[in-house]
């Protein structure tokens, strides 16, 4: 049914059962899955506290898809992470139309909640801007 899925986390608890509804696809459906994290880049500046805060967050990041990792591990997927630093839906936008997935896996609400109410959410303009199924996990 689904051959190749991208899932896009952020440690965010949605998020999280999102990435758990992907391993499992994955398992029943045989599939290939890629876990993304995109570090949000919507500050400006050159100073040495912008560089640590984008270390910090980069750090962050990987965490989280070390972690991704070890669940994927113990139920026998192999997954492929990837991290970005920019806007996370014209990221995942990007990567979901130009890698030929079958299945793009979100949570319904990310960690930006207040950022949801004046701009609509990433996972908004994922679902319209996508070229492949899209499913949204509550």
């Amino acid at each position: 049914m689904f051959t190749k899925i991208l899932v896009a986390v952020d440690g965010s608890r949605s998020a999280k059962r999102a990435f758990a509804r992907a391993v499992y696809l994955a398992r029943k459906c045989d599939s290939k899955l890629d876990v993304v994290h995109v570090v949000s880049c919507e500050f400006g500046g050159d100073s040495a506290a912008t560089f640590e805060l984008v270390e910090d967050l980069k750090a962050g990041a990987n965490e989280i898809l070390e972690q991704c990792e070890k669940i994927a591990s113990r139920n026998n997927i192999s997954i492929r992470t990837l991290s970005d630093i920019g806007d996370p839906a014209k990221t995942i936008i990007g990567l979901a139309n130009n890698n030929d997935y079958d299945l793009t896996v979100m949570g319904n609400r990310g960690l930006g909640a207040f950022k949801e109410l004046l701009l609509g959410s990433v996972t908004l303009r994922v679902a319209h801007h996508t070229k492949c199924t899209i499913m949204i996990v509550r």
